[in-house]
């Protein structure tokens, strides 16, 4: 096989992949910001393959066919604002200061994490959270987030043990 036909095809298939975990997130319900979380983190062996632009465009698929497939807003907006495009920043966040490096990531999620959170609740219910729990809301999102930026430095490592036999052939 061709190795441009191996990689469409690997490429298809973590799109497929994805699409079928943010499916299984809305279902369980525990998925909201769970199946983004683990979506987002799909696509990371493809950008470490194939390059900025092929992870860019399986983004953009998954980030599509996830708003015209998955019935839950909520979880595709996450994905498309928040925890698909974190592996692609991820990069450019690395090359900043040490010291500055944490206080530029958590003001980016907290910018696109409250603007989404925002645009969420004036399209569904604009009087459904107190002060109070949003206050949590953001505290918990920016512990999660924090574990998150953790996961994705270990999963690289953990992707090329598990996986670097399979991915070696596309």
């Amino acid at each position: 096989m061709n190795k441009k036909t191996r990689s469409i095809a690997l490429c298809g298939t973590v799109c497929a992949l994805c699409i079928v975990i943010m499916l299984l997130g809305g279902v369980l319900g525990l998925g909201t910001y769970a199946a983004p979380m683990i979506a987002g983190l799909l696509l990371i062996p493809i950008g470490d393959k194939y390059g900025k632009k092929i992870h860019l465009a399986v983004y953009a698929a998954v980030t599509l066919l996830s708003f015209i497939l998955v019935p839950y807003f909520e979880q595709d907006l996450m994905l498309a604002v928040l925890f698909g495009p974190y592996p692609l920043l991820y990069p450019f966040f690395a090359k900043l200061p040490r010291f500055v490096r944490p206080a530029v990531k958590l003001l980016w999620f907290n910018a696109v994490a409250i603007g989404a959170e925002a645009l969420m609740m004036c399209l569904i219910a604009p009087e459904a959270m107190g002060k109070w729990a949003i206050i949590g809301l953001i505290a918990m999102g920016n512990l999660v987030f924090v574990l998150y930026d953790l996961v994705i430095k270990r999963s690289k490592i953990i992707i090329e043990r598990l996986l670097g036999r399979i991915l070696r052939y596309f």
